[in-house]
């Protein structure tokens, strides 16, 4: 069954009646940079590894806050390079499956691994993790960025890329396409290049 198309938004949309408050979204390849960084400052022992660890969880996998307080060791799969998140649908659980094919996450979370004694990733409260990711923004973006931000950066690079809004929808762990819809006002610019392409053979 073909997928209803849904209606194109403009650059006219009242943020303020859309719940994803996009404008303050950093560039997905600015929160990279961020990331190396941060990583240069925990050789130098000058940032917190956990810390880093953290954001590059929410960088690199588009999860909560709260479902990043959830992870185990056993959630992190490095041999298949994939992140199993657990969230709460309605009182039950569900676990998605997120791919990470990148080498800085792997080598950050494998340096944290091998630190802690702990089986959970990060016992930490979530105003904790909220702080230490505001800290992150301030410092390496210089500017305060809600961590949910990271999330749809995340989605929004992921869009950029595949073109794909159902591939964000499972890998975001949304049910339909309600709110995704709205990152689609943010792709328009790769919308026109590609339409430039095809149509000037």
């Amino acid at each position: 069954m073909a997928k209803t198309e849904p209606k194109p938004q403009t650059k006219s949309l009242k943020l303020k009646d859309v719940s994803l408050k996009l404008k303050d979204v950093p560039p997905f390849p600015a929160l990279i940079d961020s990331v190396k960084r941060a990583l240069a400052h925990v050789d130098e022992g000058k940032y917190r590894l956990r810390d880093l660890a953290l954001v590059s969880v929410l960088v690199f996998t588009g999860c909560r806050i709260g479902e990043a307080l959830r992870l185990t060791k056993s959630d992190i799969d490095r041999k298949n390079k994939v992140v199993k998140i657990h969230q709460l649908k309605k009182k039950s659980e569900f676990v998605r499956i997120v791919p990470v094919p990148n080498e800085l996450f792997w080598n950050i979370i494998s340096r944290y691994l091998e630190r802690i004694t702990t089986d959970k990733l990060f016992t930490i409260t979530y105003r904790q993790a909220y702080n230490i990711v505001t800290k992150f923004s301030l410092r390496y973006l210089k500017k305060r960025v809600r961590p949910h931000a990271f999330r749809h950066a995340y989605a929004l690079q992921v869009l950029k890329i595949t073109k794909d809004l159902e591939i964000v929808r499972r890998l975001l762990g949304h049910s339909d396409y309600k709110h995704l819809k709205y990152y689609l006002d943010y792709t328009q610019e790769d919308l026109i290049d590609e339409l430039s392409k095809a149509l000037n053979v």
